[in-house]
């Protein structure tokens, strides 16, 4: 039993859901820089709501792409799945009914939003993200994975939040998710790349596969260009708070670094350490990305308000992301030390 519940656990891959939660987070910061308070019952929906959707994905994807898991040949933390259905250690019912349980439960959630704006927003995640890889859909199938992954994480968490704690959508918030979509965007293309031909062998047209490595780097870099000028042009003409953007470039040497790597030397399972290394980066990258804009807002409202109790609030959330984040790190630098 204990085995079972352990093997559950991997399958759920809870290490991921702090993404979302960080972007959620930037919803918050983004609603207070504005000169909105924080409301902990309408947060705590949105952030519910958020975190159960990702779960769901999760169970969804390990169903759906268990044929792309099983032909992948060098399966990293980051790539490849769990390997828990792989192995044999659960059957893939139990994935596939645990994603249906969350559907309906966040479902649920989303009919107690108190406004339609809210509603539809919700629903819209909750399509995109069942959609990824279920049929009859399969974005993650069709060269539209990257861009659904990104419009959930960096359009839908934090626009919902917003709205939600506002009623509508601050210009800084549409300020930030642009270029933090577009990050999230070339950070799925890096983690698709790691995939190609498990992904090729399960019929997946996925954009490395579709466009071939060298078009797929190009696309890489020019999404990088695109999110920074960006948050460039945003600063300059005042949209976005200047502790914003100062942050988000002080980022771009990690893309630079990433795109020349994907240029010369893209991942491959022929060398599943350096495509592991890629893949972190990357992570690594996106999310330095969404932890500035928040400390970028909160820099801002703490300015432009003082340090309100909802200021406070939104250093407090920060927190809340950066002691798992950190934990994940540390458990990490622990199992490639016992394993060298």
């Amino acid at each position: 039993m204990a085995g079972r519940i352990a093997a559950f656990v991997r399958l759920s891959r809870p290490r991921f859901l702090v993404e979302s939660q960080l972007t959620v987070t930037v919803g918050v910061g983004a609603a207070v820089s504005a000169g909105h308070g924080f409301a902990f019952g309408t947060w705590l929906l949105v952030q519910a709501t958020v975190a159960l959707t990702h779960l769901m994905t999760h169970y969804c994807n390990e169903y759906f792409d268990l044929a792309a898991d099983r032909a992948h040949t060098a399966p990293n933390r980051w790539t490849g799945g769990s390997q828990v259905l792989v192995s044999g250690a659960l059957r893939p019912e139990v994935s596939l009914s645990a994603a249906f349980v969350l559907l309906f439960v966040v479902l649920g959630l989303t009919v107690a939003m108190p406004t339609p704006a809210q509603r539809l927003i919700a629903l819209a995640a909750i399509a995109v993200a069942w959609f990824y890889t279920a049929p009859p859909v399969k974005l993650n199938h069709r060269g539209l994975g990257e861009i659904a992954t990104a419009a959930s994480l960096a359009v839908f968490c934090p626009v919902l939040t917003g709205v939600s704690l506002t009623g509508g959508v601050p210009a800084s918030l549409v300020a930030v998710a642009i270029p933090l979509m577009l990050v999230m965007t070339a950070r799925m293309t890096v983690m698709n790349f790691c995939d190609r031909e498990s992904d090729l062998v399960a019929g997946k047209r996925t954009l490395p596969n579709t466009l071939g490595a060298r078009r797929a780097a190009l696309l890489f870099a020019g999404l990088q260009a695109a999110a920074y000028t960006s948050v460039l042009v945003t600063t300059l003409v005042g949209v976005l708070p200047l502790a914003v953007g100062v942050g988000l470039l002080i980022t771009a040497p990690g893309g630079y670094v990433l795109a020349v790597r994907l240029r010369r030397d893209p991942p491959s399972p022929d060398a599943p350490d350096r495509a592991t290394a890629t893949a972190h980066l990357a992570t690594t990258h996106a999310a330095a990305t969404g932890i500035v804009a928040v400390l970028g807002f909160v820099v801002a409202a703490a300015v432009e308000h003082g340090f309100t109790p909802s200021v406070w609030a939104c250093v407090v959330l920060f927190a809340l992301y950066v002691v798992p984040a950190s934990g994940v790190q540390v458990l990490d630098a622990l199992r490639r030390r016992r394993s060298a």
